[in-house]
C-alpha cells in the first residue's frame, strides 16, 4: 500500500535531516527536498514500483490504510472532461518522456513506492556524486509524529542529469528534471524552500522553462 503523505505534523526540515543520515559515506549533500509525483505524472503498474521499508510498521498504519480506501472511494474522478485534459497537455507538455525504462521513468516510478507501512516520505537528494531518492518512515497516528527508518532507493550518477527547470507556468511547486538519455520527469517539491534545491544544481544545468518551449 502506498499513501500520499500528510506533512502537517512533521516539518520538512526534520524529514530532510533524517534522510541525510542514510547517505553513503564520503558523499557530500548539495541539496534535498521532499518530493512527490508531479502534476499529471502517471502511476506505473505495481510491478514497476519499488517495494520499500519491508517488514516495518509504525503507530497508525492500520487506521491510515482504512482511511485511504475510504478517500479513494469518495474522490473517484468523474467520467468525461477529456477535452480539458487534452488542452492542458497541449499547453504544458508531457509530465514524462522516455518511457518507464528510461532514467526519467526510473525516477518517476521511485516517486510511487509500495510499502506495508503507510507513512513513507520520498526525499530527492543531490550529492556531489549522484541524484537519488531516500525513503523516510513516519508514524501516521496523531500522538506519534516520530520519524523512523531511512532507506536509500533509486539513484543515478550526477553526470547523467542534463538539466532541471522550474515550471512556474504549471505550478509554483512543479519542477522537471532531464537526463542524458533524452528522458525527463515532472516532480512536485511542495516545500516553500524548494528553489534552494533547484539552485543546488550547477548553473549550466538550470534551464528556463519558457525558453525551452516544452
Amino acid at each position: 500500500m502506498s499513501l500520499p503523505v500528510d506533512f502537517r505534523r512533521v516539518p520538512y526540515k526534520d524529514v530532510r535531516t533524517r534522510a541525510a543520515e542514510a547517505l553513503p559515506g564520503g558523499e557530500r549533500l548539495l541539496g534535498s527536498e521532499v518530493a512527490v509525483p508531479g502534476h499529471r505524472l502517471p502511476k506505473p503498474r505495481r510491478s514497476r514500483r519499488p517495494r520499500v521499508l519491508r517488514g516495518l510498521r509504525m503507530p497508525g498504519d492500520r487506521l491510515a490504510g482504512v482511511s485511504r480506501v475510504f478517500w479513494r472511494l469518495v474522490t473517484l474522478p468523474e467520467i468525461g472532461g477529456f477535452d480539458w485534459l487534452f488542452e492542458w497537455r497541449r499547453r504544458h507538455g508531457k509530465p514524462l518522456e522516455g518511457g518507464w525504462h528510461s532514467l526519467g521513468g526510473n525516477l518517476a516510478a521511485a516517486l510511487w513506492p509500495v510499502s506495508k507501512t503507510t507513512g513513507v516520505v520520498p526525499v530527492l537528494q543531490l550529492t556531489d556524486r549522484r541524484l537519488g531518492i531516500a525513503y523516510v518512515q513516519r508514524a501516521r497516528r496523531r500522538s506519534a509524529g516520530q520519524l523512523g527508518v531511512v532507506e536509500q532507493g533509486w539513484s543515478t550518477e550526477a553526470h547523467h542529469v542534463a538539466w532541471i527547470r522550474h515550471r512556474t507556468d504549471v505550478d509554483a511547486d512543479t519542477y522537471e528534471i532531464g537526463f542524458t538519455d533524452d528522458s525527463w520527469v515532472r516532480v512536485c517539491l511542495p516545500s516553500q524552500g524548494a528553489v534552494n534545491f533547484f539552485m543546488a544544481f550547477p548553473e549550466h544545468l538550470r534551464q528556463d522553462a519558457m525558453a525551452m518551449g516544452r
